[in-house]
């Protein structure tokens, strides 16, 4: 097994249910927060908790299990390492870089096994939805949450993560009237890399094709909040345009 992690700040809460290590928050019985994913011979399943410590508060958290879901790297090249221990790798690199991400409570791995529990993101809803809910939003309202995802996601670039999975659902949208965080979920398929230049191209053209029922001018805002321009070079438009035509490309695959 791997390193065992469990957050000092909620040991407490998970002694108290009996959720300290591996095997006893392996066979936590609970629903399952949306069905298993049951391919290639494992599964991968997520449980929302909410706990109550003895002085009444509760928090609310979710917990990731998963066998037979792994990953060849150099050091494992036939077994290969389970996907949760990319992502809780990649959540906790980010943390210093100002990348918003769940917060890890417990984190422990075997060669086919692992467990990630996270504290469930309070008052933030998935970007897709956001737009569903707010949908007759002002115009600065959306700009707004717009330009603080452009900047989350240029500052996960410049951490040198690429994300292989950048879709609306996975960034998450706290706002207020004009005041928006942003945080980004699942990790599972990202990976640190010297290529980051080159393969974040990869990231903004997945998020474009999936947000392609917004406004172009809403798309354009997002691309100058990400490179911090006001106003796009010849270079830049170049590349904005190379961004959209394989959006396009992907769609018509559909």
């Amino acid at each position: 097994m791997t390193k065992q992690f469990t957050a000092p700040q909620h040991l407490a809460l998970l002694n108290q249910y009996q959720l300290t290590d591996f095997e006893q928050i392996w066979a936590y019985k609970g629903d399952w927060f949306e069905p298993p994913n049951r391919e290639r011979g494992g599964w991968s399943g997520v449980n929302f908790l909410t706990l109550q410590s003895e002085s009444g508060a509760k928090q609310a958290f979710y917990l990731k299990r998963q066998q037979g879901f792994t990953r060849r790297t150099l050091a494992h090249p036939v077994a290969g390492e389970p996907t949760f221990l990319r992502e809780y790798k990649v959540m906790q690199y980010l943390q210093p870089y100002g990348v918003s991400t769940p917060q890890t409570v417990f984190f422990a791995a075997k060669s086919q096994e692992a467990i990630l529990m996270t504290e469930a993101l309070a008052g933030y809803i998935a970007w897709d939805e956001w737009r569903k809910v707010h949908a007759e939003a002002s115009y600065l309202r959306k700009r707004s949450v717009i330009s603080a995802i452009a900047k989350m996601i240029k500052k996960m670039h410049q951490a040198g993560v690429q994300h292989r999975s950048l879709y609306p659902k996975h960034l998450f949208v706290n706002e207020n009237e004009g005041n928006a965080k942003v945080a980004i979920i699942d990790f599972e398929k990202s990976r640190i890399t010297p290529w980051i230049a080159i393969l974040k191209i990869s990231d903004l053209i997945t998020l474009n094709y999936r947000t392609l029922d917004i406004s172009r001018t809403q798309r354009l805002y997002f691309f100058k909040q990400y490179l911090g321009v006001s106003r796009l070079n010849a270079w830049q438009k170049r590349i904005c345009c190379y961004i959209h035509q394989q959006s396009l490309k992907k769609s018509s695959r559909k």
